[in-house]
């Protein structure tokens, strides 16, 4: 597991396999994520010794890595993935057996076609394509938070330098409705705007550089993966932090007591939706 190798943080780490990311306990947006679910959540998911093996990721969970290597680290897509021939039958024996013999992610020409496209949908558009043209993709950040001392991480997709100091945040999405109606209500259900503001806010105290901007970058997943980018109003990410900080202080707190407390135990009165009535 990497261990900062002695360092203290803050500081960031290029070239850090993901897997080597993924393993190293600290709190990130995902965590925060859970812990908003609640506590009970985040340890079954993160920290229980018993915790069952991660599930395969979902075909849309998939698509999204597939599309992420195609935009972020294009050199890296004949490495991680390789093409099923035509003539190979993934549901016979023969197609299963290949499969099982291959080191790299099996996919087929389709799914390699719609990356593709994807990736140029977000480079045509005329604010991004320049920002991807210089940076650093996947680089991890690593920081301790100065009111917990918990050590806390993030990866954004891309870094780009921007001005005398500072830096531009790529945050790349796939969806079925990025239009300007419909990419806030994801941003909404997926809690996008509480990562934009762990993601600013965290490489800015790993890097020391100032975080200009976070953008999204985004493309439809059905032809013809229309792309468009948006930022989130000041006051949105601001609120963002506030849930972000009670989160965080949450954490601290059941570590501290060793307490991970789910939904509240007792029988508690609800209404159907308003949209339901």
């Amino acid at each position: 597991m990497f261990t900062l190798h002695n360092l203290t943080p803050p500081r960031v780490v290029l070239d850090l396999p993901a897997p080597m990311y993924h393993a190293t306990q600290a709190m990130s947006a995902g965590g925060l994520k859970r812990m908003a679910q609640s506590p009970a959540h985040f340890f079954g998911a993160q920290l229980d010794p018993e915790r069952p093996p991660p599930s395969d990721p979902t075909p849309a969970m998939a698509a999204g890595t597939l599309f992420h290597c195609a935009l972020f680290e294009p050199d890296q897509v004949a490495q991680r993935y390789v093409v099923r021939p035509d003539d190979i039958d993934a549901r016979t024996k023969v197609g299963k057996a290949w499969i099982a013999e291959q080191s790299s992610i099996v996919i087929d020409a389709q799914q390699l076609r719609v990356a593709h496209r994807q990736a140029a949908a977000v480079r045509a558009l005329p604010e991004i394509g320049p920002l991807l043209s210089s940076g650093i993709g996947e680089a991890s950040a690593f920081w301790l938070d100065p009111e917990t001392g918990e050590l806390c991480k993030c990866r954004p997709d891309w870094v780009t330098p921007a001005g005398h100091d500072g830096v531009i945040l790529i945050d790349g999405k796939t969806g079925i409705d990025v239009s300007p109606g419909g990419f806030p209500r994801a941003v909404a259900n997926f809690g996008y705007h509480h990562a934009a503001a762990w993601y600013t806010d965290g490489y800015q105290a790993a890097s020391g550089r100032e975080v200009l901007a976070y953008v999204f970058a985004c493309t439809e997943s059905a032809y013809p993966h229309a792309a468009a980018a948006y930022m989130l109003s000041e006051d949105d990410i601001e609120r963002a932090r506030v849930h972000n900080r009670a989160m965080l202080n949450l954490y601290a707190e059941c570590k501290r007591t060793g307490v991970w407390p789910g939904y509240p135990p007792q029988v508690q009165l609800i209404e159907l939706p308003r949209w339901a009535r």
